[in-house]
């Protein structure tokens, strides 16, 4: 049934026109399709979905400015890099110093999780982890696997934040530790030890004082002969 042919309906059975009008919005309403209730994994999984295809059509966009700059460029390349071009550029330019693989190809996926990167942290940020890893003995292969970081350690979401963090950071090495501080208790002890040896031994003041030990404290027989 229509909302017309209810309003009708309503009038001929003996309702006001405002009676007739409240009724018909609310039977529009119950008639409207409801939105179906997500589960938090769905919610999550629909909004993960949706940044993916705004960075497409962002990429996408800049892909068409790099394409429309025709005559005139702005870099000597003759075009103009967008962010994710000069993430890449930076870290082919430290894996060529630091001894690591030089990405070859920037697939749709790498691009997507790089502007994903850049959209959650800032462009700073990304840069700022590109030169902790070319710092980073660990990530250059120092470690007991041999295992050295590559353009998708960069991209991955879990390595990117321990990255910022610090986590694959260079530590400082350990210095070797002072000599304990000898207690009061100790020190009376030693000078009571070395006034003893001294006594036994001679003060070396004393002319009549023998050079070698005053006892003999070898073991010995001792018996009658």
């Amino acid at each position: 049934m229509t909302v017309s042919a209810a309003i009708r309906r309503m009038l001929a059975a003996g309702l006001t026109i405002e009676q007739a009008l409240v009724a018909a919005e609310a039977f529009e309403a119950e008639a409207a399709p409801q939105e179906p209730v997500l589960s938090k994994r769905q919610a999550r999984n629909r909004r993960y979905y949706e940044r993916l295809k705004s960075s497409e059509k962002r990429l996408n966009a800049d892909d068409q400015d790099v394409s429309d700059a025709g005559d005139e460029p702005s870099s000597p390349e003759g075009s103009s890099p967008t962010a994710v071009d000069q993430v890449v550029t930076v870290f082919s330019e430290m894996a060529r110093q630091s001894g690591l693989s030089v990405p070859r190809a920037v697939t749709a996926s790498r691009r997507r999780s790089l502007l994903l990167r850049i959209e959650e942290h800032g462009l700073p940020a990304v840069l700022d982890a590109i030169e902790r890893i070319g710092r980073s003995r660990f990530c250059r292969g120092e470690n007991d696997r041999g295992w050295r970081a590559d353009l998708d350690f960069l991209c991955q979401p879990k390595s990117f934040v321990s990255i910022l963090e610090g986590k694959y950071d260079d530590r400082p090495l350990q210095q070797s530790q002072a000599p304990p501080r000898e207690s009061e208790h100790a020190r009376h002890q030693r000078e009571c030890r070395e006034a003893i040896q001294r006594k036994l031994n001679g003060n070396g003041h004393d002319e009549f004082a023998s050079t070698g030990p005053a006892f003999d404290l070898e073991p010995g027989d001792f018996r009658a002969h």
